[in-house]
């Protein structure tokens, strides 16, 4: 299947780079994936799927290409969403919206599915099924829940589910792996502290949520250090606060503290957000404040079966691609997770180059010099799964 992905590859290459800029410029943020979604269903339709679901809890879509009672069933997921970062003007592709911007790759990602759906289309497989998910809200961590809830998921079942990210900072081409935790869990909290306000003149006249404020911006990014062993341990980084308004003569009755907890551990989050809940409990009724909370961007620990991270490193190498196993997890989050919990996973990194920009960096551009080298790795890990079904 390789040597025929690769002169597949080969003869619509620059046909898909151009398809790549189209969704480039198609760009849109989590949950508003509209003109993206018609733009998959469009060329998917065109391929002849078995099976085509849209409007999966949102703009998610699911292609099926084989027979769909096939005895192995392999899932491959793209990311749909872009992120609210413009495109450098100057850039021929860039995004017809100037508020978004594809800045974590996704587009590529996406390509990656449509050329699969092309190849599987003209050479539909007899004894297996492929399943082809794009994937809205990746980057709030809403999407893969969305589409988890519907009815038309839970009819499939996928054995194994498989996803790459590309990723700068790594040799280009190379395949970036970790068995278990390979991506962190986080989670966002909103705590909203509620007092009265009063006259600037006369403060004692209200009740301030001031102290509990500046106590809790202190108190939550300690809370990891409290916790042991260290494989445990966590980050918590405060990303906004707010107090009262902007009037030289109110003084403040509400307060308001976001920040982001984040562990290789999902079960570490979680407790970090009871410890956090009860700190703020705490100091409310210490100076008399009413406290609210607010959980956002939920997300769970990718996790990495063992075996498929062997069969990718085996596969990465007789390729002759570059393998760099990681000794500990990304601190990053991805909405893979929750996959994890219907069929064995793996995200793997594909290296965008040790110089390429960042994510989520106005100058990144998914680099088209990858569609080929993540082609060719799935087509090794489809080919190995369907010839060697261990996994």
């Amino acid at each position: 299947m390789i040597q025929a992905i690769e002169a597949y590859t080969e003869e619509h290459l620059p046909r898909w780079i151009q398809m790549r800029r189209k969704l480039h410029q198609l760009a849109e943020v989590s949950g508003e994936e509209a003109q993206t979604a018609a733009q998959l269903e469009k060329w998917l339709r065109q391929t002849g799927p078995a099976a085509l679901h849209t409007n999966l809890g949102g703009q998610g879509i699911i292609a099926v290409y084989g027979p769909q009672d096939a005895p192995k069933q392999i899932m491959l997921r793209a990311e749909l969403d872009a992120l609210p970062i413009a495109d450098p003007p100057e850039w021929e592709h860039r995004a017809h919206n100037p508020a978004a911007g594809h800045k974590c790759g996704h587009d590529g990602h996406m390509m990656f599915l449509i050329a699969l759906a092309e190849y599987f289309g003209e050479n539909p497989p007899e004894d297996f099924s492929i399943m082809l998910l794009f994937q809205q809200a990746e980057e709030t961590g809403d999407g893969a829940a969305q589409m988890i809830a519907t009815e038309t998921f839970a009819a499939l079942k996928p054995d194994v589910i498989i996803a790459l990210h590309n990723l700068p900072g790594y040799a280009r081409h190379a395949v970036v792996l970790r068995s278990g935790v390979f991506a962190s869990a986080s989670t966002g909290l909103r705590i909203k502290l509620k007092g009265a306000t009063s006259h600037a003149a006369h403060p004692d006249d209200g009740i301030s949520p001031a102290p509990a404020l500046s106590q809790l911006m202190q108190l939550l990014p300690a809370i990891p250090g409290q916790r042991a062993p260290l494989q445990q341990m966590g980050l918590v980084t405060v990303v906004h606060a707010r107090l009262g308004e902007q009037a030289f003569g109110t003084a403040p009755g509400e307060a308001e503290l976001m920040a982001t907890f984040r562990a290789p551990e999902t079960h570490t989050v979680q407790a970090m957000l009871g410890t956090a809940c009860k700190l703020a409990k705490g100091l409310a009724v210490t100076y008399g404040l009413a406290v609210d909370f607010e959980y956002k961007e939920v997300f769970e620990a990718s996790v990495n079966n063992p075996e498929l991270c062997q069969r990718t490193a085996k596969i990465a190498e007789n390729l002759g691609l570059e393998v760099h196993w990681r000794e500990a997890p990304f601190m990053w989050s991805e909405d893979f997770g929750r996959f994890s919990r219907y069929g064995t996973t793996i995200l793997f990194g594909l290296g965008a180059g040790l110089e390429h920009p960042q994510l989520h960096s106005e100058g990144y551009d998914f680099p088209d010099e990858l569609l080929p080298t993540g082609l060719r790795v799935y087509a090794g890990l489809i080919n190995d799964l369907v010839h060697n079904p261990r996994a």
